[in-house]
């Protein structure tokens, strides 16, 4: 059974002790897990792995387990907020942030085997129909798993929550792969199933804006 789940993606403030950021993030996702709806959640650290569109401008992502309805859990967030039972610092608006929903088309997730995973969004081509192009992504995503280092993957329909005005996004689709190994490997192992023939591209395949980034985990998946 596919679940839905939430992709916050941020940036800390220059001059931000790094550490400071990170002790304030892991107390902030136990702020959130205590509100109804959210289930688990895993941090990441980020980095660039392939073009310029979102997210490969964030440094950090957090992963979120959604239950139910997301719009109702994102609605009991914020009353959270406003209420001052997630109480954020008084440096949180100079905060670079960009939140989507994810809608399951795959899964569920694991957080908890997670521990790298290389994370690419995507918009498809003006011409192609959404619900065409998610039916060649579960294709493709199933040939790029047959790419040494790549074990397994989750696709989501996504919708932005939080828009970040200095890199707005289009992506519509997310897919999510568990790997091991170093990035240039996955890399080198993507084009050689590419090479060999493992994995085909439509003559519009080259219209598609992608935002890879590759993704470690700084923090153990915690559930409520």
């Amino acid at each position: 059974m596919a679940d839905n789940i939430q992709l916050v993606f941020s940036r800390p403030p220059e001059g931000l002790d790094p550490g400071e950021y990170d002790r304030w993030y892991e107390g902030h996702v136990g702020d959130i897990l205590a509100v109804e709806g959210y289930e688990a959640v895993r941090r990441f650290a980020l980095h660039a792995a392939n073009g310029e569109a979102v997210p490969t401008m964030y440094s950090h992502l957090a992963l979120y387990v959604i239950g139910g309805e997301p719009a109702d859990t994102l609605a009991r967030l914020q009353r959270a907020v406003r209420d001052g039972t997630v109480a954020l610092p008084d440096w949180f608006d100079d905060v670079r942030f960009a939140s989507f929903v994810g809608h399951g088309l795959e899964g569920p997730i694991d957080l908890e085997s997670l521990d790298h995973t290389y994370v690419v969004f995507s918009t498809p081509p003006a011409r192609i129909p959404h619900p065409d192009y998610f039916e060649w992504y579960a294709t493709h995503m199933r040939e790029n798993l047959t790419a040494d280092g790549f074990e397994v993957a989750w696709r989501y329909r996504l919708e932005p929550e939080a828009v970040d005005p200095l890199a707005p996004s289009d992506a519509i689709h997310a897919a999510l792969y568990q790997v091991h190994g170093e990035l240039p490997q996955l890399r080198a192992a993507l084009k050689e199933a590419a090479d060999a023939g493992r994995v085909g591209f439509p003559d519009w395949f080259w219209e598609i804006t992608f935002g890879s980034v590759d993704a470690l985990a700084c923090s153990p998946a915690r559930t409520t």
